[in-house]
């Protein structure tokens, strides 16, 4: 029995020894591998639809016709469909897909008849495809195969799943609004001013007649309100005196019925007996950001119910940016000989609106 055994150690030392004389080394059988494999994936949130896999991997033998390029995705991605898959190279436009429900997606794009594809790096893409909805890696499986299913190249890459992060921040709303007194010689729309001003008082005096006298206020914004301001003005009388007489607002209007309508300036008609025609006040602005056009020095009245938009911008603002920010508004006032006498005062409201 011993002397069979060595007999057959004999036999197999003879045929290692011919094979390292034929091949120098002793053949194993392995599968090249497909190099610079990757899946890059568009979005990697669970459940995410519209996704796209741009698949990239370099061969390193030249595929014939009949061969094919394969990948093997896990079941766990849907809505997997030829008509989102591009193929590389001389590869078939339309792709032959496998597998789907509980099997995994075996996606071939096979070279076309009388053509050949090179070595080298290529691209594959499959999109609007849907994310698995549970987290983790999911291996994606790459190969080249010839014509008989054989496999010549291989790779094996992993794509991995998962939620959003979700930032969040707060920006807290900003508002600022100043009211200033402006100087007398101020120019305020093509109007100049007669007299100064502060910011909680606009005082005419003594008024002459047959002579317009026009004082202002300088108006300024801050905010970060995303779709802006508006600012208002409103009386809550016309211009009274102790005894019941008024100055009506502009132009030879009955009390409360100021023209919202910005026009050039008109001196009062003074009719006997017509008291809304012996003198008026009347506002202009320098905001040319408006709806309203004051441009050209323009005049409104104020009707006593309606607040009259004076400025406003459609984004935030600085304060400080004529029309974006910043305006000043005039107001005027002339009156007749038949103005009656007294002491005139009523109060004016400015408020301002942002919109977040």
């Amino acid at each position: 029995m011993l002397k069979n055994r060595q007999k057959r150690l004999f036999l197999v030392a003879i045929i290692i020894f011919s094979l390292i004389s034929v091949y120098t080394y002793i053949p194993f059988a392995e599968a090249a591998s497909l190099t610079d494999a990757k899946d890059t994936i568009s979005d990697s949130d669970l459940g995410a639809t519209g996704v796209t896999h741009t698949i990239q991997f370099t061969t390193g033998q030249t595929l014939s016709a009949g061969y094919y390029m394969q990948v093997i995705l896990p079941s766990a991605f849907t809505n997997i469909a030829t008509s989102s898959i591009t193929c590389p190279d001389a590869a078939s436009t339309t792709p032959y897909i496998f597998g789907g429900g509980t099997q995994s997606w075996d996606i071939r794009c096979v070279v076309d008849t009388g053509e050949t594809v090179a070595t080298g790096t290529k691209t594959l893409v499959i999109a609007n495809t849907t994310n698995p909805s549970t987290a983790g890696d999911y291996t994606v499986d790459l190969a080249t195969k010839d014509s008989s299913d054989v496999e010549i190249e291989s790779a094996q890459v992993k794509v991995y799943i998962i939620d959003d992060v979700t930032v969040t921040a707060t920006v807290d709303a900003s508002l600022t609004f100043t009211i200033s007194g402006v100087d007398a010689n101020t120019t305020i729309n093509g109007v100049t001013t007669t007299g100064t001003t502060t910011a909680t008082a606009i005082s005419f005096g003594t008024l002459n007649t047959n002579a317009s006298s026009t004082l202002g206020q300088a108006l300024a914004v801050s905010t970060n309100a995303t779709d802006g301001f508006v600012v208002t003005v409103q009386q809550d009388q016309e211009l009274t005196s102790a005894a019941g007489a008024t100055i009506n607002s502009f132009d030879n209007s009955p009390d409360g019925t100021g023209s919202t309508t910005p026009h050039k300036w008109t001196a009062p008609l003074n009719v006997l007996d017509s008291t809304n025609t012996y003198g008026h006040m009347g506002i202009t602005t320098d905001d040319a950001d408006l709806a309203t056009d004051f441009t050209g020095s323009k005049y409104a009245g104020l009707n006593g119910t309606d607040p009259l938009t004076i400025m406003s911008h459609n984004g935030p603002a600085d304060g400080v940016t004529q029309n974006k920010g910043y305006a000043k508004v005039a107001y005027t006032i002339e009156i007749t000989d038949l103005q009656e006498a007294g002491d005139y005062t009523n109060t004016l409201t400015y408020i301002c609106t942002p919109t977040y």
